[in-house]
């Protein structure tokens, strides 16, 4: 079985590349070459199938990749961009300073100078240069000089690398990977003794998997790959090539049983509908699969497994919106959670500290876990919806060259995205409802509104992100039974008088509410 199943692994590979230099280079339609495929290469129609919706994953795998890197050299031109015009700003200030001193100098030289019977006033020194040495300012202007000319020369890269992006044609893929392809060039310091110890390898990583789509019109959920759980049997269906006619026209391996994890949902996609959508419904749903092969470096030893991929039925939902919320704030370093009633009254609140800087990727998965099951456990026993901002960091990323070293460090190791993904994902399991909003002044309308609770700015944020989850008003009126700040009265009585959104009360007001309300803490 392990020889054919190195036989079906090699073969796929070769008939891969073809079909990504005929559909993706050669821009082959899909339906012409899924005949030459059965013709040429003796594949059944799924078999082509599978391995035209392949690459055509891969290839727009790569395109959304291009994307994102053309935004992301976007937003690192733009900040870089600014930072330049910011420096050109400090030289023009430090020349203006250099010109005043001079200036200055100038008339007190004509003064000393000037002989009359009347004595003359000493010019005044003007503001901008007082406490000023030219000599600093010679300084400053040629450190700001040398920063700038490294800042153009990083903005030109970052130029280049977006002209090659945009004029970058069809996508290209080494199958194997580019980097062990590149080793055969200096096989010594990648640990290759020999040419063909290189080669074997590039070839079992080229050919280290092969993927058979699936359908729910067929039985099991695929025809080319078919798994019997009450005979505990798998059946693949090989090609009709001359190099597998020994095996027949299936390789069948016994004894095989999936792990535990989620084998109910499996065995409920493999079964009969109950209530089938169509009459040609055969199974719950498709499950495609993918045959993998594994060689340990050390011993060279093969080992072979089975992936299925297919979407498991979402349990029912148990939270109720209805009783109230749990909002949650996620910052830099801590989860603040707030849990509100019915009404939308503060409950409850509490902090989930973390730290992620220094962790290895397998460490912080590890912390982003605990910390969502701690969430949605408290999600399960209160029967309350969460509610979460959807936000975007991937544009401050960005800019990070820009910032601050501490920002840089803070930014660059918040797994923001990770962190949502993963409660996401185990909100779905237990049936806890997500609920997403839109993330403006939460930080000022909590601070603001409920500025007599003596919790940190981040639980008033988190409070603000539930009520904003349950639909409640974001006027700006104190809740909770404080008094206003006497210094904002007069801003509220002519907001008022407006009538603009409610939001347009913190977006005037940002600094002074953060000056008083937020930045105490």
């Amino acid at each position: 079985a392990f020889e054919c199943i190195e036989r079906v692994l090699s073969f796929f590979a070769r008939v891969r590349g073809k079909v990504w230099r005929e559909l993706i280079i050669k821009e082959e339609s899909p339906n012409a070459l899924k005949s030459t495929l059965i013709r040429e290469e003796k594949v059944t129609a799924r078999h082509a199938n599978s391995l035209i919706k392949e690459v055509q994953a891969k290839a727009s795998s790569i395109e959304e990749l291009r994307k994102e890197r053309r935004v992301a050299l976007s937003g690192r031109i733009k900040s870089t961009e600014k930072k330049i015009a910011s420096l050109d700003k400090k030289i023009k200030a430090e020349r203006k300073k250099l010109k005043d001193i001079e200036s200055y100098r100038l008339k007190i030289k004509v003064w000393k100078e000037c002989v009359s019977s009347k004595p003359r006033r000493k010019p005044s020194m003007p503001q901008s240069i007082r406490d000023q040495f030219a000599s600093e300012c010679l300084k400053n202007c040629q450190r700001l000089k040398e920063v700038r000319h490294q800042k153009s020369r990083h903005l030109s890269i970052l130029n280049s690398k977006m002209a090659k992006l945009q004029t970058s044609g069809k996508p290209s893929l080494c199958f194997g990977g580019k980097a062990l392809f590149h080793n055969q060039h200096h096989r010594e310091s990648a640990g290759f003794r020999s040419h063909e110890e290189w080669l074997e390898t590039f070839r079992n990583r080229r050919s280290s998997s092969v993927f058979f789509i699936g359908s729910s019109d067929e039985t099991f959920g695929n025809q080319s790959f078919q798994y019997d759980p009450v005979k505990k049997v798998l059946k693949i269906r090989l090609p009709n090539a001359p190099e597998f006619a020994e095996y027949g026209k299936y390789l069948t391996i016994e004894a095989l049983e999936f792990p535990e994890f989620l084998r109910d949902a499996y065995l409920e996609a493999l079964g009969t509908p109950s209530v089938p959508r169509s009459k040609s419904q055969k199974s719950g749903g498709p499950i495609s699969y993918r045959l993998v092969r594994r060689v340990n470096p050390q011993t060279n030893e093969k080992s072979y497994y089975v992936q299925a991929s297919f979407s498991p039925k979402a349990p029912e939902i148990v939270s109720n919106l209805s009783i109230g919320a749990i909002g949650v704030d996620i910052n830099s370093d801590h989860l603040a959670i707030t849990e509100t009633d019915r009404f939308g009254n503060y409950g409850s609140s509490l902090s989930l500290p973390f730290d992620f800087s220094g962790k290895r990727t397998s460490e912080v998965k590890a912390i982003i876990g605990d910390l969502s099951a701690v969430l949605i456990q408290g999600c399960e026993k209160s029967g309350k919806p969460l509610v979460m901002e959807d936000l975007d960091f991937s544009q401050k990323k960005t800019s990070l060259r820009e910032l601050q070293l501490s920002h840089r460090k803070m930014l660059s190791s918040f797994a923001y995205a990770e962190i949502v993904e993963t409660v996401k994902s185990r909100a779905r399991k237990k049936g806890i409802e997500v609920i997403s909003i839109n993330p403006a002044y939460t930080s000022l309308i909590g601070a603001f509104k409920y500025q007599g609770l003596h919790i940190s700015a981040h639980k008033k944020a988190a409070l603000a992100i539930a009520r904003r989850g349950q639909g409640f008003s974001e006027g700006p009126g104190v809740h909770q039974g404080t008094l206003p700040l006497q210094a904002m009265i007069e801003e509220k009585a002519r907001f008022h008088s407006s009538a603009r959104h409610v939001w347009g009360f913190y977006a005037d007001h940002s600094r002074k509410i953060r000056e008083l309300l937020i930045h105490p803490d």
